[in-house]
């Protein structure tokens, strides 16, 4: 059963790891990413265990009286590894202004794990109300409340932040402070920049920027620098490559033109 929870991970890596604040933004205009969809396969080692997609929704949609963008992260595993189900699916809604996030929910299924989760954002009061949908009674219940920093992002928020940020002010090892929230708390990572790689894609020989992000101890990924993340550098600084080395294998996350 641990693959299980490993596809999972390796879903969860591919919206999750490479988050960043509003810092350092080339620009506030995002509608470059309106009507967007990217495609991606994953792999274990040389054979292709599933599929993501992420899909920026053409038009914009109100929450909390914001005009927001509506981003959708997909995740399932295919073939061979279907026998180790796994069928995640994020959705959030970004601000189309300042993009920071008004509401995501998330839909896990994992084996036999299932869980959906709605979070509504409150920036003025500085929380977010987390409500589980009870599977009986198929509605949800009465929201938890957790305090955030200012102007905090979820994971996907996050991380079409990061396709706007100016990487020019960074050098070769520097590092870049994260902030955000999931599930119940809010967390810290730091990001080291590596610099700049061609890397051979779909789409050819790309340059690209790249990440380390400094993982905290587990049980799955094969230390602290285990994951390596590859952006092609360009004004879309896109998501080519997630590689994440762990006890089992080598899993990576590849744009699939």
């Amino acid at each position: 059963m641990k693959i299980i929870r490993i596809s999972g991970i390796l879903f969860t890596l591919f919206v999750s790891l490479i988050v960043q604040g509003a810092n350092n933004a080339k620009t506030s205009n995002s509608t470059f990413l309106k009507g967007e969809t990217l495609e991606y396969k994953a792999r274990w080692g040389v054979l292709t265990i599933g599929h993501a997609q992420t899909k920026v929704d053409s038009k914009v949609y109100m929450v909390q009286s914001h005009p927001c963008f509506k981003i959708e992260v997909k995740g399932q595993t295919n073939g061979l590894a279907s026998l180790f189900y796994v069928k995640d699916s994020w959705n959030s809604y970004i601000d189309t202004s300042d993009l920071i996030t008004h509401r995501t929910s998330r839909s896990i299924r994992e084996g036999h794990y299932m869980l959906d989760e709605m979070a509504n954002f409150d920036h003025k009061n500085k929380r977010v109300a987390v409500s589980i949908l009870d599977q009986k009674q198929q509605k949800y219940n009465d929201p938890k409340y957790y305090d955030v920093p200012d102007n905090v992002c979820d994971l996907i928020g996050g991380f079409m932040l990061m396709r706007l940020r100016d990487f020019s002010d960074l050098k070769r090892n520097d590092t870049i402070k994260v902030n955000g929230f999931f599930e119940d708390k809010s967390y810290e990572m730091n990001i080291v920049y590596l610099g700049k790689e061609i890397i051979n894609t779909s789409r050819g020989k790309v340059r690209c920027l790249v990440l380390r992000p400094i993982m905290p101890d587990n049980k799955l990924l094969n230390g602290k620098h285990s994951v390596d993340v590859w952006m092609s550098d360009d004004d879309n600084q896109i998501l080519m490559r997630i590689q994440a080395k762990m006890f089992i294998g080598t899993f990576n996350i590849e744009l699939d033109c």
